[in-house]
């Protein structure tokens, strides 16, 4: 079976194949999306494997393909959505877990096993919260200085391009990348300077403490792991806990129409952009 023909049978299962980070994020949109007969997810392994692996499908022609991201400390393109060349969706939150923080739905979901009171979930979920800010700080300086730092990164040449070690040098050091270089390193070693920049991060998510955006903003991985056990107590059969219990959540917001809007909105960008309705 040649490449091409192996891409068209993996990508015959439905007429909507959404590639996606992980198993978590699979299992609760399956069940938000009350088992969408239209869509197939396929497990990228990472967020660095969802825009290669769907650029890959569409360089063979393939077109009902799609990928998943979290936005984690990036930009979401929602804006984008409905845009003709949009493939890979980068959600408003910052990842999928931010999306089953919903105190009513873990409260009310099949494996709540513990007899928390709503007001107790609630509580429970803002005392994560509160533990977050600086450790969201730090993560927030990493991101960006990795960014400055590598963002213009020279690509590789072409070969007729390269055949001598000049034109090799002359190849990196006339690139942006290079010629900045210096210069943002001295801006991220200037004493005192990263020391501001994570205290303005710290300021930031501590206001997203107060005006309620932490929500979308805090990172919703750590917050739904310690939750879940706060709720249920799982089996103890071979299982993935986190897994069924964002399924448990994904099924009482579908059940109780309180499916989250974002989500609402990809699958209907998915469906227009295939030919269903909307």
């Amino acid at each position: 079976m040649t490449a091409v023909a192996h891409l068209a049978a993996l990508y015959s299962a439905a007429p909507i194949i959404l590639w996606v980070e992980d198993p978590i994020t699979r299992d609760y949109l399956t069940k938000v999306w009350d088992d969408p007969p239209e869509i197939s997810f396929l497990i990228a392994g990472g967020k660095a494997s969802v825009r290669p692996t769907v650029s890959a499908a569409e360089q063979e022609g393939i077109s009902h393909v799609f990928g998943l991201a979290d936005r984690d400390f990036g930009h979401s393109n929602i804006a984008n959505w409905n845009a003709a060349g949009t493939r890979v969706f980068y959600l408003p939150r910052h990842e999928i877990e931010n999306y089953t923080l919903d105190v009513p739905a873990i409260h009310g979901c099949a494996l709540h096993n513990r007899g928390r009171s709503v007001a107790d979930v609630a509580t429970e979920l803002n005392r994560l919260a509160m533990t977050q800010p600086i450790w969201l700080a730090c993560r927030r300086v990493i991101s960006d200085l990795r960014e400055e730092i590598q963002g213009d990164f020279p690509g590789h040449p072409a070969l007729v391009a390269v055949t001598t070690l000049l034109l090799a040098e002359q190849h990196i050091v006339a690139s942006n990348w290079f010629t900045q270089l210096s210069v943002r390193a001295a801006t991220w070693t200037r004493p005192g300077y990263l020391a501001t920049k994570l205290q303005d991060a710290e300021r930031a998510f501590n206001a997203a403490r107060v005006n309620g955006t932490w929500l979308s903003e805090f990172s919703g991985r750590e917050l739904f792991r310690p939750l879940r056990s706060y709720v249920y107590q799982p089996p103890r059969l071979p299982g993935n806990p986190d897994s069924d219990f964002a399924k448990a959540v994904g099924e009482w917001q579908q059940a109780n129409n309180a499916g989250p809007a974002d989500l609402t909105q990809l699958r209907s960008a998915l469906r227009i952009k295939v030919g269903l309705p909307p």
